[in-house]
């Protein structure tokens, strides 16, 4: 099914539009002040048939963190993904416009609860209407009357925590990855002691398309950071560093490798951990 797991093709995709064992969404949305853009806007202006629009700080993080945009709980979640129409036996493939790497969150964050059948678009949003592949507009069409089943079902191994972060600064028995990307890393006050650097938008090979699996390896190779040891990956608020997770994936060399959820913003926030400034 896959092109190459963790993705799908815009061919495979565009044969698949009248699968009803199929959800699409556009996961579109817009680091600011960056990018002042609005995800739904730009949803209802132009999007993939059929697709359903999901806000990752809107329908997927926790309101109880404040800006910090992290992972809802797993009942919000489930109730999120049920409204989407998202089931258990559901095929979800996610896409954005690589603004930020925002479609590689939701399908770490779908495969946090649970559910692996989740792929992302190579070459989202912008190379489906580069091809002059169909579109649509306006708001979406799903409804509640529709609603499966969501049973979320928590994997630890993709999940890291601030006090794992604290644990791996401490002791060292982790490795930590800051894949933020340059304009957010040299505009932030600083960085995890001990951290490397490795973009997750790096892993885009033409600024759309993800590198091959082949040269997804390479990179990590080249920076030294491909020997299996446990690795967190973070960067500003949790986006880039899913994106990274997707790269690691599509080289074979995710299996030991998790997202630290707060990133940057959470540890910035607490006077008590330790910084380094760049």
């Amino acid at each position: 099914m896959s092109l190459q797991p963790p993705l799908v093709s815009s061919g495979w995709l565009a044969s698949q539009l009248d699968n009803p064992d199929i959800v699409i969404l556009d996961c579109r949305w817009y680091l600011k002040p960056f990018d002042q853009r609005d995800g739904r806007t730009e949803y209802e202006r132009s999007h993939l048939p059929g697709a359903r629009y999901v806000s990752w700080a809107d329908d997927l993080a926790d309101p109880t963190r404040g800006a910090l945009n992290m992972l809802a709980p797993a009942e919000r979640f489930a109730e999120a993904m049920e409204a989407l129409g998202v089931g258990d036996d559901t095929f979800v493939v996610t896409y954005d416009d690589h603004h930020v790497p925002v479609a590689a969150r939701v399908w770490w964050s779908l495969r946090v609860y649970g559910h692996t059948q989740v792929a992302v678009l190579n070459g989202g949003y912008t190379a489906w209407a580069a091809e002059g592949r169909p579109l649509e507009s306006g708001p979406s069409t799903q409804t509640r009357s529709d609603r499966p089943t969501f049973t979320p079902r928590f994997d630890r191994s993709l999940y890291a925590t601030k006090k794992d972060v604290l644990d791996a600064v401490q002791s060292g028995r982790a490795r930590l990855v800051d894949a933020r990307m340059d304009v957010a890393y040299q505009a932030a006050s600083g960085h995890i002691p001990g951290s490397e650097r490795m973009t997750g938008l790096g892993f885009l090979a033409d600024g759309e398309h993800w590198h091959s699996p082949a040269a997804s390896r390479k990179r990590i190779e080249d920076a030294q950071l491909a020997d299996n040891r446990e690795t967190i990956l973070y960067c500003g608020g949790g986006v880039a560093a899913t994106g990274a997770l997707l790269g690691w994936t599509l080289a074979g060399l995710g299996d030991n490798v998790r997202v630290y959820d707060g990133s940057w913003g959470e540890w910035e926030q607490d006077p008590d951990t330790p910084k380094e400034h760049h």
